[in-house]
């Protein structure tokens, strides 16, 4: 649900080279869109951080039952 911005919140002419002023609408939109990407960076990074753990552990699991097993033949 969209939030109202306070009436505070100006547009302002932005000159070349210049930060949005975060009291303005358009520094309000920049600043929640970069807080969007960031979240959903995050989000993906725990993922391929959980994706990496579940295949090392595979692969000690794999290693260990190999050198523990009965039969070894190599």
């Amino acid at each position: 649900m969209p939030r109202k911005i306070k009436f505070t919140k100006q547009y302002k002419p932005i000159k070349f080279g210049d930060r949005p002023d975060p009291g303005t609408v358009e520094g309000h939109r920049n600043a929640m869109a970069e807080a969007a990407d960031t979240r959903a960076y995050k989000r993906m990074m725990k993922e391929l951080a959980a994706e990496d753990a579940a295949k090392r552990e595979g692969l000690l699991s794999r290693i260990t039952n190999f050198f523990t097993s009965k039969s070894r033949r190599y």
